[in-house]
């Protein structure tokens, strides 16, 4: 099976991408699915789905079963996504389509918000050691927001702080960066809120996220 690797732009315009967004919006103002726009976007970033040929017929397999799911990701079926991803990690999880597979599984189950099955699926793709560094840090993301979603806000914003300062080549930084500043806020914690906060004007003065970003700033400042 060949297939071209997806451009970030055509990726953002991909429709489940745009519907994750959408529900990422609710999550934010709920101080849940912390990273979901991360995890999202690199998921295709990454190169989800394999482009060379194998010579073995068991790898062959595994490689179809990952476009099987990444078609249905992109029909809006990701039941089927899921499903897809389950047999590849459980017949085939030495392969390199499986270690993809967890990672997707991860965001799939952290997106249906069930953290758990995320938590052990995006575990599960960093003991892989799987090289590449940008999946890498939007799954140890996905963990923070975990911790966020289970409640440890502190905890999630030091880990999102910390993937912010040592991955400058992040393509997303920013996201990374707001959202460590709002769970420093949920966990209460003012004076750190309003240091990443003006942090984050400063650096990404044209981020969509920016009024929201000034709206916190100024509610913290007036405490």
């Amino acid at each position: 099976m060949s297939t071209g690797k997806m451009s970030k732009h055509d990726m953002k315009e991909d429709k489940f991408v745009t519907t994750m967004f959408q529900g990422a919006s609710i999550a934010k103002d709920n101080l849940r699915g912390v990273i979901l726009i991360v995890v999202v976007l690199v998921a295709f970033v990454a190169g989800i789905v394999i482009i060379k040929s194998y010579t073995s017929n068991r790898k062959e397999t595994a490689q179809k079963t990952l476009g099987i799911a990444q078609i249905a990701y992109k029909a809006g079926n990701f039941v089927e996504a899921r499903d897809s991803l389950l047999s590849l990690t459980e017949k085939y999880p030495k392969s390199k389509s499986a270690k993809i597979g967890n990672f997707l599984l991860g965001h799939i189950y952290f997106a249906s918000g069930s953290p758990d099955s995320a938590e052990i699926y995006w575990k599960a793709f960093l003991e892989s050691k799987f090289q590449d560094p940008e999946m890498i840090v939007a799954a140890k993301a996905g963990l923070a927001g975990v911790k966020a979603d289970k409640g440890d806000y502190k905890t999630a914003a030091l880990e999102l702080e910390s993937l912010y300062n040592e991955n400058p080549d992040f393509f997303d930084k920013a996201d990374l960066l707001y959202k460590a500043a709002i769970n420093f806020k949920a966990a209460g914690e003012r004076e750190k809120t309003k240091e990443l906060l003006k942090k984050f004007i400063d650096e990404y003065p044209d981020s969509p996220l920016v009024v929201k970003a000034k709206f916190f700033l100024s509610a913290a400042e007036a405490v």
